[in-house]
């Protein structure tokens, strides 16, 4: 019985001993954030941002590009008011330097605002609201901005679409949710269509909740529209397309932008009725080589076969592109920079020196940071954004800049 009791107490002092071990191990892990939608209608595109993040840190630390040991507190946000509830947690409860996030623009205006407010790092790796960045010293952003995807869809219509219409000044209708997205890109692509003399007729905003797609359908086919841009999320940016297919409405060429139009779901959900659009967005792993240095193929190489290890997913995603994009820039270009304590000033002034060239990101851009004091302080201002078109059901081809097609336009007449 004595010896039973000795054992006992030997497997208990062992337990507790190897308890305290593995709290000692953690305790030398950095802690960081991460916020994103992980269920809700937000849920895809946020479960593969982070999963494009996991992925970079994984490759970070199994390859050595990054010395620290670094977990993920990672927590499900689906609304505004729990993002930046969620920024109160992880720096009161876990004392975290930095949170990586959002996937959504509302998301993270708030959780960005309240990490702002507490002086803690908040690096969004998807989100593309202007003033996401806007004044903000703690705030640093790895994509492109709204107003740029806006602008890049402009461009494109511009110089590559009108040459080929008739009449060479078509009428152009924007369409965008009432919220910080939309107007950020919709407000993108009114300032420089104006700028270039084209014919915006009407602009139409719409509450994504509530909402009457043929209404807007109708209003589009009395402007008597030629060109289409659309700012949309994916339920309703489905169900407005369907409305002007159920209506007859006839388009030259509509372009969609970043969170409804360049997603798979909108494809598969609209079958041969998405053949034919164009989106406005940042890229996917699926970019012509011709956009990337040595650095940049080599890099995505390793990328896809991590993710794909990690995932099951034979391609990566805009969304999954990005947050590696954003993991990857943070967890080797700001991280590696710090030989002292890791702390929010420390990480703020590494990541204003980082200087990724154009091309050694996998998505063909580069990562150069706006100056402390300037207008665009935080912000990417080497990120990238791409043209892409349904040409079959699931098949999206990259069809502008040419440096990044992977394909040409195939049509101009979207709607029968």
């Amino acid at each position: 019985m004595r010896r039973l009791l000795a054992l006992a107490c030997f497997a208990l002092l062992v337990a507790v001993a190897c308890g305290q071990q593995s709290q000692a191990t953690q305790s030398h892990d950095l802690v960081l954030g991460a916020i994103y939608p992980l269920s809700g209608p937000q849920a895809e595109g946020g479960k593969e941002e982070l999963a494009g993040v996991k992925a970079a840190l994984q490759l970070a630390q199994s390859t050595g590009a990054l010395k620290a040991q670094v977990r993920l507190q990672v927590v499900d946000a689906t609304t505004p008011q729990a993002a930046s509830a969620a920024v109160d947690e992880l720096v009161r409860d876990y004392h975290v330097p930095a949170i990586l996030g959002t996937y959504g623009s509302t998301l993270s205006a708030a959780a960005s605002a309240r990490a702002e407010a507490l002086k803690t790092i908040y690096w969004e790796t998807g989100a593309v609201a202007d003033p996401i960045t806007a004044q903000r010293q703690y705030v640093f952003r790895t994509v492109a901005t709204g107003s740029s995807l806006g602008r890049m869809a402009v461009t494109f219509t511009h110089d590559v679409l009108v040459p080929q219409m008739k009449p060479t000044t078509p009428r152009v209708v924007i369409v965008r949710v009432n919220d910080i997205y939309g107007r950020s890109v919709g407000g993108g692509e009114e300032a420089l269509a104006h700028s270039l003399g084209m014919n915006v007729v009407d602009v139409i905003e719409y509450n994504p909740n509530v909402y009457d797609a043929d209404i807007i359908a109708a209003r589009v086919a009395s402007d008597r529209a030629d060109v289409l841009w659309d700012v949309s999320y994916l339920d309703d940016g489905v169900a407005i397309w369907q409305a002007l297919l159920r209506n007859g409405v006839k388009l030259k060429a509509a372009i969609g932008t970043s969170s409804a139009f360049c997603m798979l779901a909108f494809s598969q959900r609209l079958g041969a009725g998405s053949v034919g659009v164009y989106a406005a967005d940042k890229p996917d792993a699926d970019i012509s080589p011709a956009a990337l240095s040595s650095v940049g193929k080599a890099l995505l190489a390793q990328a896809r076969s991590t993710y794909a290890a990690a995932n099951g997913a034979a391609s990566m995603t805009i969304p999954a592109v990005a947050g590696f994009v954003g993991g990857w820039t943070f967890f080797t270009n700001v991280l590696n920079q710090l030989s002292a304590s890791v702390t929010a000033e420390s990480i703020r002034t590494a990541a204003l020196n980082v200087d990724v060239p154009v091309g050694d990101s996998i998505n063909g851009g580069g990562v150069k940071f706006g100056a402390a004091g300037a207008l665009d302080e935080g912000q990417n201002t080497r990120s990238a954004a791409v043209v892409g078109q349904w040409q079959g059901v699931g098949d999206m081809k990259i069809v502008y800049p040419p440096a990044y097609a992977t394909g040409i336009p195939i049509g101009m007449t979207v709607l029968p």
